[in-house]
């Protein structure tokens, strides 16, 4: 049996599992879209456990709760700091994930300081499909591991572990790629132990998946004034020094941007976001058709300029649906409530057509109402957009659709 904690070793679990948070179906959704990577992640500390003299709850780390607040970075940054192996469960989405490229490039830096220091380049990463993935859709730092899925199973190299998981046809294939990966992962915990290595916030790393670039661009657009162009009498503490700073909820507990927040939710998805004001995206939004489905942000304080609202009037044509509006409307916000008729007639002016569209949000009271609409707001923006998207053939000529005939013919 192995020695729970070899000299120079770190005090930290033997595996730190990274993966991409699966955001709910839809905010009324109570499931858990991640309780199956928890199975798994439970699977590979019980068999950790009974090969190794591991105490309890040492045996690996995986972040189940919600990226937010103060305390998160802190938490997952401690855990790279002192984990023995780092354990990538690969999926599209997992390539696309920030957060993920910078727990990865965290890892890294850690590996490097210790190289730095004498040691031997250790090799700690441990890659686990979670579905598959094309070699040539990964980013590079995951192409140069040498880590043959196969050995783990022809089943579970073809489908991953989500794949045969979730079927009792595929019950022992699961548990035997189960038994190889918990087995990869204690000889190589083992075998080249990693000193700790002070990691103080992995969110300020730069990802390693930068040349992973997610196929599926969005457009956030935030029609907001700056701290400089306020209307006459509006309060600033709801803006920043340029539009995309604008935070008409203060619910954050970073104080992050409404835009920023969008951001994060899109990437969890998948896609790629472009955040800009009015005047930056002003060319796109006039555009007859646009390259990317969109989100705009709507601060009715703006749409009391008369500027604003000739802006806007390229925007609130009928046949542009790919463009979503949303407009917050803080509630708790004394100058918004007491202006608020004022407010909506100049939100009428402005965008009347667009607000009128089955997939607009206006008057959004909370950010919790926001945070509930986002994940259906993004899908039915791409899927409209999807919708318009022209086709293109390949090129040569055409090729005639195959035929069926009896034998004799």
């Amino acid at each position: 049996m192995a020695a729970p904690y070899p000299a120079g070793g770190s005090q930290g679990p033997y595996f730190f599992l990274s993966y991409a948070h699966v955001p709910s179906h839809d905010g009324t959704d109570s499931s858990d879209p991640n309780q199956w990577v928890e199975k798994l992640f439970r699977a590979l500390c019980d068999y950790i456990l009974h090969h190794t003299g591991l105490p309890a709850g040492a045996a690996g780390y995986m972040d189940r709760g919600l990226r937010t607040g103060e305390n998160w970075p802190r938490a997952l940054s401690e855990q790279l700091s002192s984990c023995r192996v780092f354990v990538p469960l690969y999926s599209p989405r997992y390539f696309e994930s920030e957060a993920c490229g910078k727990e990865w490039a965290s890892f890294l830096t850690r590996a490097g300081d210790h190289v730095a220091a004498g040691g031997l380049m250790p090799n700690a990463i441990v890659p686990a499909l979670w579905t598959p993935v094309r070699l040539e859709s990964m980013p590079q730092v995951a192409r140069d591991i040498q880590f043959n899925h196969t050995d783990l199973g022809r089943h579970y190299a073809d489908k991953g572990f989500y794949g045969i998981m979730k079927l009792k046809k595929y019950r022992d294939h699961y548990q035997n790629a189960i038994h190889e990966l918990g087995q990869r992962i204690i000889e190589v915990a083992e075998s080249t132990p990693m000193p700790r290595g002070d990691i103080p916030n992995f969110t300020e790393a730069r990802s390693v998946f930068a040349d992973s670039t997610p196929e599926r661009p969005i457009t956030v657009t935030v029609v907001a004034p700056d701290r400089e162009n306020l209307p006459p009498g509006r309060n600033p503490a709801y803006y920043g020094d340029t539009p995309p700073k604008w935070d008409p909820y203060h619910a954050d507990d970073e104080g992050k941007s409404l835009a920023a927040c969008v951001a994060e939710v899109a990437r969890s998805r998948g896609f790629l976001p472009e955040i800009g004001s009015l005047d930056e995206h002003a060319e796109m939004l006039a555009a007859d058709d646009s390259h990317a489905p969109g989100v705009m942000l709507v601060d009715p304080w703006a749409t009391s300029s008369e500027e604003c609202k000739r802006a806007l009037h390229p925007v609130d044509r009928s046949g542009r649906p790919w463009v979503t509006v949303m407009v917050p409307w803080n509630r708790d916000d004394p100058e918004t409530v007491e202006h608020q008729e004022q407010l909506r007639g100049h939100l009428r002016a402005a965008l009347a057509s667009k607000l009128a569209e089955p997939e607009a949000r206006p008057y959004i009271p909370t950010f919790d109402d926001f945070q509930t609409a986002l994940p259906d707001v993004l899908r039915r923006a791409e899927q409209r957009f999807l919708n318009r998207a022209p086709a293109y053939p390949p090129d040569g000529d055409k090729i005639d659709r195959p035929k069926l005939t009896r034998p004799e013919e």
